[in-house]
């Protein structure tokens, strides 16, 4: 599998069409649901759909959030061409990182994944330095605006943990290796991509499954 960031644009233009409300992959021997996991944001019946797994201690995952994902739901899923679904998981690699991703899975849970997520990828490297991350990530979920007795009950619990345990289970079954990695209408694209590249690649492929001109 090549890096994303080898991919042509052609390859691009090439992805599957894909309907929006069956969520997909394809592999050597069997077929991968992806329905069901993460949070999502945009229009549920969108023409095109993107499933991103990644762990919040990634550097690359972290600069594709601050500098390309703003342009994205700008010009896709905030007009109803993309919906876009982020699976957190663990490669294994970042300290504290587990905690970062039930955190994240905690303020889903009120609706405020998508604050959280901002916010721990801005303050990743305090919270992946730190001795206590439970306590730090608690306190970014409240800066975010979780409620915080909610917010604790759901860390402690069992669920956030069998959340986690699916979601990396569900990486591991994609043989996903580094993050970012995306799977945009049913194929496999690891790595992330310079923006202008990301926006002329999904407008490609809205404009090849909407037919418009």
């Amino acid at each position: 599998m090549r890096h994303f960031l080898a991919l042509p644009l052609a390859v691009l233009l090439a992805l599957p069409v894909s309907a929006a409300a069956q969520k997909r992959v394809q592999l050597a021997e069997r077929v991968v649901s992806l329905d069901g996991y993460g949070i999502a944001k945009g229009k549920a019946k969108a023409p095109v759909w993107i499933v991103e797994l990644a762990d919040f201690g990634c550097s690359y995952c972290a600069k594709f959030a601050a500098e390309t994902m703003p342009t994205l739901d700008s010009l896709f899923t905030d007009k109803g061409k993309v919906q876009w679904q982020f699976v957190p998981f663990v490669l294994g690699m970042f300290p504290n990182a587990r905690e970062a991703a039930e955190g994240a899975i905690c303020a889903g849970e009120q609706g405020k994944f998508w604050p959280m997520h901002d916010k721990l990828y801005q303050n990743r490297k305090a919270w992946m330095a730190s001795r206590s991350p439970t306590i730090l990530v608690a306190r970014l979920a409240s800066e975010a605006g979780v409620n915080a007795a909610s917010y604790g009950k759901c860390v402690k619990g069992k669920a956030v943990s069998e959340t986690l345990a699916r979601n990396n289970a569900l990486a591991k079954s994609l043989l996903v290796r580094g993050t970012p990695t995306f799977v945009i209408n049913g194929e496999i694209v690891p790595g992330a991509l310079p923006k202008d590249v990301f926006v002329k690649g999904l407008e490609a492929v809205y404009q090849s499954v909407t037919k418009t001109p």
